[in-house]
């Protein structure tokens, strides 16, 4: 963070956005205001009006669980560092949204050609497995499966969120189709809407030590187009 490379988010950002981190997930700030975040249980889809450090979500912003509930809340930013602030849905008192904090790999400069490749999530312990690979447009093909989810085939589009900058910010897409053998298998995600949201490279780590280097992974959050709720978060790892 101390030597951003040039172009970078970290580098040319306008200071809020980004993306943030907390043990249970990732949260994504574009440049535009739009936010999403994912929590111990649910998610969050809309934006925020950032004034100086201050912002406050957007009447567009909605909590996804069972149901989709509209936000209230605000907060602060120390730049390039960490966000926080309360958040409030569906009657309830307001909790504390944050601190998350600055990622890392808002200091990387990336290209639409740095997501070209193969990108898999293989372990299903949390009842999703997603393999993907992506051309040098962004267009991608794979599948999906798992308990959670069914089996599926999708496709779609990981594209740079601001095509003409080099920041750490992309745009994914997503189109699953039922792929099942049985009715038992079948793919919960199987909508002709879709789903949307941000995605950013990450780096995980390859080791306990920081000389045992990192991985690059796309984590991902998107929501139903369709505004019903469904959400789906994954990491997915470079593959050879």
């Amino acid at each position: 963070m101390s030597a951003p490379q040039a172009g970078s988010i970290a580098a040319v950002g306008n200071g809020s956005e980004g993306l943030y981190e907390a043990m249970f997930g990732y949260t994504y700030v574009g440049a535009d205001g739009k936010i999403a975040s994912k929590f111990v249980v649910g998610t969050l889809d809309g934006s925020i009006l950032v004034t100086g450090i201050n912002w406050v979500f957007g009447a567009d912003t909605n909590y996804y669980f069972t149901d989709r509930s509209p936000v209230t809340g605000s907060g602060t930013f120390s730049q390039k560092v960490s966000m926080d602030g309360t958040y409030a849905y569906g009657g309830r008192s307001p909790s504390a949204f944050g601190p998350f904090t600055y990622n890392v790999a808002n200091a990387l400069a990336v290209g639409q050609d740095s997501v070209i490749g193969k990108w898999a999530n293989t372990d299903t312990s949390f009842g999703i497995a997603i393999a993907i690979e992506v051309d040098a447009t962004g267009a991608y093909t794979g599948t999906m499966s798992g308990a959670q989810v069914g089996v599926c085939k999708i496709s779609g589009t990981l594209t740079l969120a601001q095509p003409a900058t080099a920041k750490n910010a992309y745009g994914f897409r997503v189109t699953a189709v039922n792929a099942a053998t049985t009715a038992r298998d079948a793919c919960k995600f199987d909508s002709a809407l879709g789903f949307q949201g941000p995605a950013a490279i990450t780096f995980v780590p390859a080791g306990n030590f920081a000389s045992n280097g990192y991985f690059r992974s796309i984590a991902f959050l998107v929501h139903s187009r369709a505004g019903d709720g469904s959400s789906i978060a994954a990491s997915l790892r470079k593959q050879p």
